[in-house]
């Protein structure tokens, strides 16, 4: 189990901060917050949270990221959600910043119990709302509004990164127990894309719908409702259209694995050529989509670095070796 962190918090310059003058221009009668949780940095995103912006001491979640990806997120939240007749965040707004390329989205603060997937209920949740929310994407139509997740997607993301594992292996002095694991991982890929012909014919049965790209336990809570517990689901940087099969993901890399039997249940009543077997064979295929995501995310932007600054990506692909190998099996085993 992964530590969680203390969030850093800011309380000097807070009237200043660019988060907070954004949040004020499109909430012009809300208070100033006294501070500001950091949440997140990274290079082309950052996460804080403000506390009490108005007199019911709101919580807000504002994120600073690329202005294309904030629409997206905008158009899920107040187009997508709301058809779900499920409980849903509120997006309170966006503001761009004058260089248009980078954005303040300003999103309701998602309190709730963490989601396990050891929890037979959690999991119940996560397989309804994926199906009603899969549902309402295929009749919202919203394809054109989405990137693409086609299988073609996650192949092509395969192959860039057994690329620039080979390149670095071709011309970099690496420690001899770094160099064979690049290599292990560069051979898993080969063999995940020997199996390729046989993932396209599994998910040739799926409809193409929403796809949230990251539906892991750190991005889903469940919310204590007077009816029945609600599941918020946020963060939705890596969503598109295409194959859901890693949504449907199974225990393996801390994914939500949604109670199967009842996403097909549900599913049915929009998809009646499905059954549970079906269902089963497309999330062992998203397993191995998930793990080429994995791999993907820990090597971005890393084609052209020295060994020496390979040390993270190293020390996650090391981490992650052994559940790519295990899905590889589980898979073969399936078809054998």
């Amino acid at each position: 189990m992964s530590k969680q962190t203390i969030p850093e918090i800011l309380t000097e310059g807070v009237q200043e901060h660019q988060a907070v003058q954004a949040w004020l221009q499109i909430q012009s009668g809300s208070w100033e917050p006294g501070s500001l949780e950091v949440l997140q940095q990274r290079r082309y995103s950052t996460v804080y949270r403000l506390k009490q912006v108005n007199e019911e001491a709101t919580r807000v979640i504002a994120k600073r990221c690329r202005v294309a990806t904030a629409r997206i997120e905008q158009t899920i939240y107040e187009q997508l959600l709301p058809l779900t007749r499920m409980p849903a965040l509120c997006c309170y707004g966006l503001q761009e910043e004058s260089d248009g390329e980078f954005c303040w989205l300003f999103l309701e603060d998602a309190a709730g119990a963490r989601y396990s997937p050891q929890l037979p209920h959690n999991r119940g949740l996560a397989g309804r709302w994926l199906a009603e929310t899969q549902l309402a994407a295929m009749s919202a139509n919203l394809k054109s509004y989405l990137p693409d997740r086609e299988l073609d997607h996650y192949l092509r993301l395969l192959r860039a990164c057994r690329g620039m594992l080979l390149d670095h292996l071709g011309g970099g002095a690496f420690l001899a127990e770094d160099a064979a694991l690049l290599r292990n991982i560069a051979a898993h890929l080969d063999a995940l894309e020997s199996l390729w012909g046989k993932v396209e014919k599994i998910c040739e049965v799926m409809p193409r719908t929403l796809v949230h790209g990251d539906f892991v336990t750190k991005n889903l809570r469940v919310r204590t409702a007077a009816a029945s517990p609600a599941l918020l689901v946020f963060d939705w940087e890596f969503a598109g259209w295409g194959v859901p099969a890693t949504d449907l993901a199974q225990f393996i890399d801390r994914v939500a694995s949604p109670d199967l039997n009842l996403y097909c249940s549900i599913l049915k009543g929009g998809q009646a050529h499905l059954d549970l077997r079906d269902i089963q064979a497309v999330a062992a295929c998203g397993n191995l989509l998930r793990m080429i995501d994995q791999i993907s995310w820990a090597t971005v932007d890393q084609e052209f670095v020295f060994p020496a600054q390979l040390v993270k990506a190293i020390g996650l692909l090391r981490s992650y070796e052994s559940a790519i190998l295990g899905a590889l099996r589980a898979f073969e085993r399936s078809w054998a």
